[in-house]
């Protein structure tokens, strides 16, 4: 066998794949063709994909002979709606039901343009409308603020219209995280300069505006996104503080990167005592809250010992288990000091294994 030349190999080779490809196709042919049923499905799959494929065609053509008329069209569109007092007094105390009607027909008129020209020139008439009826409705400030980006080249303009939307929700509604991240979002990547110093400027404003988010109740976005926003920017301090203000309302495995990040910025310290906290919830009470189980304390601790300064005095803490080890990612926890002014912090480090475990 090593006497045969390249071309014999090929030409052993080939039959070989021509064999392959024809009991490829007999099989094939067998399964689809043979059989009436999958026949009629294949010819509906090839009509289906043909159709797909012309509607997708016709959709671009129209969408292109739209824009060519775009100018002439938003100048030429008019809208009317009678002025908010006249609407109040219209709906007979019930402005909070014509508000939803009108945000039918906004919703309506932007589907309208969505598919032909993707010019909402007259959606600020009925956004308007709709707040000066019922102000409190959150949706439609985050409606607005989404809606106006969709299907058109997002620019200055655009940005500003949408940030505008989110302002006027965040005056309602000031404790929202979502109107402070889509305001942040549209800052640091819709909005487009040439001056460096400008583009700075809109970059911590957006650094603001997303601290300004996760500092809101109930926003539950990974924390660990600001904290990564934070180190590009340069503010390693920032980053710990984040870390710190968002450790509570992050899930475990958001809470693993959380630690990590702090070990990255020199703080391993910091990284053990807030891996004690997860390990005090693990280990003595999983059904508790963090806060809740943080005042508790652990659970050997039945009463105080009668000198509190004196350390000895206190109980130890049954050992940590491995999965506990495992849940925290982590081969250190630190406890806090016991009394105001204690340097000294109890360190408990995860025990080698142990040749079975091995």
């Amino acid at each position: 066998m090593s006497n045969i030349s390249a071309p014999g190999l090929d030409a052993l080779a080939a039959p070989t794949a021509v064999g392959r490809l024809r009991h490829w196709w007999h099989e094939a042919r067998g399964f689809w063709l043979l059989d009436s049923r999958r026949r009629t499905q294949l010819i509906s799959l090839f009509a289906v994909l043909w159709l797909a494929i012309f509607a997708n065609q016709s959709f671009r053509i129209d969408k292109e002979i739209a824009g060519a008329r775009r100018a002439l069209g938003v100048v030429a569109e008019t809208a009317w709606l009678p002025p908010v007092p006249v609407l109040r007094m219209a709906s007979l105390g019930n402005q909070a039901f014509l508000a939803d009607l009108l945000y039918i027909r906004v919703a309506q008129y932007f589907v309208q343009h969505l598919i032909t020209d993707s010019q909402l020139p007259w959606i600020d008439l009925y956004l308007d409308a709709i707040w000066g009826l019922d102000a409190h409705n959150l949706s439609t400030y985050r409606w607005g603020a989404q809606v106006i980006k969709f299907g058109q080249r997002v620019d200055n303009e655009v940005m500003e219209r949408a940030n505008h939307f989110a302002r006027l929700g965040l005056e309602s509604f000031p404790n929202d995280g979502w109107l402070y991240h889509e305001i942040a979002f549209n800052l640091r990547y819709h909005f487009t300069t040439t001056d460096e110093a400008e583009r700075d400027r809109m970059r911590e404003l957006a650094l603001d505006y997303l601290a300004q988010a996760y500092s809101a109740p109930g926003f539950s976005f990974d924390p660990n996104y600001l904290v990564h926003q934070y180190n590009r920017a340069g503010r390693a301090d920032d980053s710990v503080a984040a870390v710190l203000a968002t450790y509570a309302q992050a899930t475990a495995d958001q809470r693993r990167d959380l630690r990590s990040a702090l070990a990255e910025r020199q703080k391993p310290e910091m990284a053990a005592r807030l891996s004690w906290l997860d390990r005090l919830r693990l280990r003595d009470w999983p059904w508790m809250s963090d806060t809740l189980a943080r005042m508790v304390g652990p659970k050997w601790l039945t009463a105080p010992p009668l000198n509190a300064r004196d350390v000895e005095g206190w109980l130890r803490e049954p050992p940590t288990s491995p999965e506990i080890w495992e849940a925290l990612g982590t081969d250190e926890v630190q406890a806090a000091p016991h009394w105001p002014g204690d340097e000294t912090a109890t360190i408990e480090r995860r025990p080698p294994p142990t040749q079975e475990e091995e």
